[in-house]
């Protein structure tokens, strides 16, 4: 059956961390072929909270209560940050449609003072809710492809704290039938979300409301693509579950399903330091993708395959079976469980199911903070090579390794800037001839694109640093 495809087309950063403004986008938006996105920078150049920012997204579409340090991520100087987000919208029926999200995060200003005990020790509960934020602001706008020509961007719904309006009247009344026990419930809503720091647009109450009421059919539609697609393909790798598996405490993963109608998701971890407790009923599913997972390792990895083993069952508190299982990796006819296996190896387990999705559809999307970390270089230009040339779905990835310099197209790299008002560019007059590797350390060195991409370091300072550094007797 065919499926609406929708795909990640531009993203707009604003006061988040060390970005006062970045814009990111694909260079390429047939909806057909791969979108594969590389961003290049030195350390603390706005990399990582390009995924931050897509994973916020994801807990906003998906209706879920934001980070509770989330105000930690807000610029420095800067109450209220946020992102500006263009999608692309495909229907079943070949309608073309594009979508805008907007959100404005303010940080929760809360005073310190009135939470300290008799010990002049802060309670951790509301030190969290002091480095919090929530959303001051959403708007989702939509434009529509019409004989080969876009219609005006309309606003399709909008929430402003402190505003009563959420959309043209004339909608309003549609959502609402006029009828003042709905009303209320908005005005409750509005104020429920503010308080539990989530979405207001895409909460669950709202999305039923919107289900149940006279509005457009294409309005719901899009309500409904954006939510499912955040769910089921929109898919963030962060260097928190790098982290996790580098301690070898566990193996983050993402398995989607797709039967005739039906589309189910299974997210969670396995663990790494011991054996998974794992209810019978998704142990098979799991162990089908393992399969998948096994068939292309064995071709990037010759001679290693994983498998999902059953250990031993047991039955829990509500009569369930409980499957204990564990990843084994196997080379020639040598087992051993997958943590002892290098951390390159186990963070491709735990990507590549993903990546499968994104090589065979075209409305999943995969982001991956440091995709470098642990993997061969040459590896990672192949692996990279292949989704670019012959993928279906988009991928997002942050790294310090250049190998993708050589193999991508340049128009897939960007890179940061030192300027935080433009951090992210491509790079200009880039030749078919010229190896874009060496067009970058030139351009580090010695400059030639409009913005300045790496603050200068000495060598003598650093040398020098060092040295002061290990001097106990130095002043």
């Amino acid at each position: 059956m065919k499926r609406e495809i929708v795909r990640l087309q531009k993203v707009e950063l604003r006061n988040l961390k060390n970005v006062g403004y970045g814009c990111v986008k694909f260079a390429f938006k047939n909806n057909v072929g791969s979108d594969v996105l590389g961003l290049y920078g030195q350390n603390g150049s706005g990399k990582t909270i390009l995924v931050y920012a897509l994973n916020v997204l994801k807990e906003i579409l998906t209706g879920k209560r934001l980070d509770s340090d989330l105000g930690n991520y807000i610029k420095i100087g800067e109450l209220t940050g946020g992102a500006t987000v263009e999608f692309s919208i495909v229907s079943s029926e070949n309608d073309f449609y594009k979508i805008v999200y907007e959100f404005n995060l303010e940080k929760k200003i809360a005073d310190i003072d009135e939470h300290i005990n008799e010990n002049d020790s802060i309670d951790e509960e509301e030190h969290e809710k002091s480095n919090s934020a929530y959303l001051v602001s959403e708007k989702i706008s939509m434009a529509r492809l019409i004989n080969d020509k876009w219609t005006k961007m309309t606003p399709i719904l909008y929430y402003y704290v402190g505003s009563t309006e959420i959309l043209p009247k004339n909608r309003y009344h549609l959502l609402t039938g006029g009828k003042q026990d709905l009303i209320d419930e908005l005005r409750v809503l509005r104020l429920l979300t503010t308080k539990e720091e989530r979405s207001f647009l895409f909460s669950k109450e709202l999305r039923k409301i919107i289900r149940d009421s006279e509005w457009e059919d294409e309005y719901k539609f899009i309500f409904k693509a954006l939510t499912e697609y955040a769910i089921y393909n929109l898919h963030v790798f962060s260097s928190e579950d790098t982290g996790m598996i580098n301690a070898n405490i566990a193996l983050p993963f993402s398995i989607v399903s797709k039967e005739k109608d039906k589309i189910s998701l299974l997210k969670g971890c396995l663990n790494l330091d011991g054996v998974s407790p794992i209810p019978r009923k998704f142990f098979g599913d799991i162990q089908v993708k393992m399969e998948a997972i096994s068939l292309v390792l064995k071709e990037i990895i010759p001679g290693l395959t994983i498998s999902l083993q059953e250990l031993s069952t047991s039955l829990n508190k509500k009569g369930e079976e409980i499957v204990k299982a564990e990843i084994i990796a196997k080379r020639a006819n040598i087992e051993i469980p997958l943590r002892y296996e290098s951390d390159g190896v186990k963070k491709l387990v735990s990507i590549l199911y993903c990546l499968i999705l994104v090589f065979n559809d075209r409305s999943m999307t995969l982001i991956v903070d440091e995709f470098d970390s642990g993997i061969f270089e040459y590896l990672l230009g192949e692996i990279l090579k292949v989704v670019e040339e012959s993928g279906k779905g988009q991928l997002i990835f942050t790294s310090h390794n250049l190998r993708a310099l050589e193999v991508l197209n340049n128009k897939n790299i960007m890179f940061t800037t030192t300027n935080e008002n433009n951090r992210y560019i491509r790079f200009k007059n880039i030749k078919t001839n010229n190896n874009f590797r060496d067009v970058y350390f030139h351009d580090i060195v010695l400059g030639g694109q409009n913005e300045c991409v790496y603050e200068a370091t000495n060598p003598y300072m650093i040398t020098r640093a060092f040295r002061l550094a290990g001097d106990e007797d130095a002043e």
